[in-house]
């Protein structure tokens, strides 16, 4: 099977894009799913290599803006990277407690994995309440599909919460152990990502 380009997020520098005092405390942005990179040319194929880049999240966790800023010597491949760094998710930084955009400088080091790819379905909930509520009613039969069209505030409701075969590499060690570990037809218990919660089901 052929190998994909898994991007490791480390966080080396900072920036907050509102004023705070000494008293203030903030919590900086973790990665939640990346996605995926542009074909790598033979130029710059190994086993890995890095870039460094910066992004700036919003207050959902979205990158609103990203730059790369190291070449990787491919300008085509640097173009189309900073495309796809816009479709990463984060949890949102934080200041005392409240979503705040957040600029922050990345080292990105790009190794080369074998994909694990599963079919996914999810329900998306803007709060704890809903998603225990949701994750209830599954565990008493509930239809999955059902209650993602009633309830998901996710663009896949309109189709059930399907999001057909996914690469789970691209998500955080934590939830893609999780997912690896699920059997056709069983679902996770509500997982916390960024400000929401998700109930995902392997189909």
């Amino acid at each position: 099977m052929k190998k994909i380009i898994i991007p490791i997020c480390l966080i080396v520098l900072t920036s907050c894009s509102v004023f705070r005092t000494e008293k203030d405390t903030i919590t900086e942005p973790k990665l939640l799913k990346q996605s995926s990179l542009p074909a790598v040319p033979s130029s710059l194929y190994n086993n890995e290599f890095e870039f460094f880049c910066e992004l700036l999240i919003d207050e959902d966790g979205n990158v609103q803006r990203a730059k790369m800023l190291s070449s990787s010597g491919d300008k085509t491949w640097d173009s189309l990277a900073t495309i796809s760094l816009l479709d990463w998710k984060f949890t949102p930084a934080l200041l005392n407690g409240t979503p705040v955009k957040k600029a922050i400088r990345n080292k990105i080091n790009v190794v080369f994995v074998e994909p694990i790819i599963i079919s996914l379905s999810e329900i998306l909930c803007d709060n704890i309440e809903d998603a225990d509520s949701l994750y209830s009613a599954l565990l008493n039969g509930s239809d999955f599909s059902e209650l993602a069209k009633k309830y998901s505030v996710s663009t896949t409701k309109e189709i059930g919460g399907y999001l057909g075969p996914v690469d789970i590499q691209f998500y955080t060690k934590e939830i893609r152990q999780i997912l690896n570990d699920l059997k056709v037809n069983e679902f996770t218990r509500p997982l916390s990502y960024g400000s929401y919660y998700i109930i995902f089901k392997r189909d």
